[in-house]
């Protein structure tokens, strides 16, 4: 009998450290806000490759690679896929988690975007058009000089950093 208990007990802890473990994978499938968490694609050597997504569209998150990501020229979309060359690398996600136009965020979202040690950057936006709405740097940003927005991105450079919003989002103020 007593051997029946302490069988009765390692099989209990047994199963809740299972539950746990399965609780642990599932949390580490899907980022902090319980949302799918970016999925890595990487174009190595600059040769292209295409990554099956878990979701119909995607969006680039986060740009991993000191060779642009373009949208429409280094990579694209396809549904549940994303196609990417020309040495691009970076985390994509789901749109609709993401800001895609027709599913994003409201007004008054900004994305923060750096030009490190005077390089160009590119960054990923949720809306078409960009304005600058806070310096975040000692260097210049002059828009058409060390910063521009392009539709669903804005580039800086020359050691520009700052905040960036919607242009839609900017009203006169009387």
């Amino acid at each position: 009998m007593h051997n029946a208990l302490r069988i009765a007990s390692a099989m209990a802890v047994a199963l809740m450290s299972a539950s746990f473990m399965a609780d642990d994978a599932e949390a580490q499938r899907y980022g902090g806000d319980g949302g799918p968490r970016p999925v890595y694609c990487a174009s190595n050597d600059t040769r292209g490759t295409r990554c099956q997504m878990p979701w119909r569209d995607s969006v680039l998150v986060q740009q991993l690679s000191k060779a642009p990501c373009v949208e429409g020229q280094t990579w694209g979309r396809d549904p549940y896929s994303v196609w990417i060359k020309g040495g691009c690398r970076g985390n994509f996600g789901d749109a609709r988690a993401y800001g895609r136009p027709g599913y994003g965020p409201g007004p008054g979202q900004e994305v923060y975007c750096a030009s490190n040690d005077n390089r160009g950057n590119r960054c990923q936006v949720p809306w078409r058009y960009s304005v600058l709405s806070r310096q975040m740097s000692d260097a210049g940003c002059i828009e058409g000089r060390t910063w521009g927005s392009d539709p669903y991105s804005v580039w800086v450079k020359g050691g520009c950093r700052g905040q960036f919003r919607d242009a839609r989002d900017v009203r006169p103020r009387w």
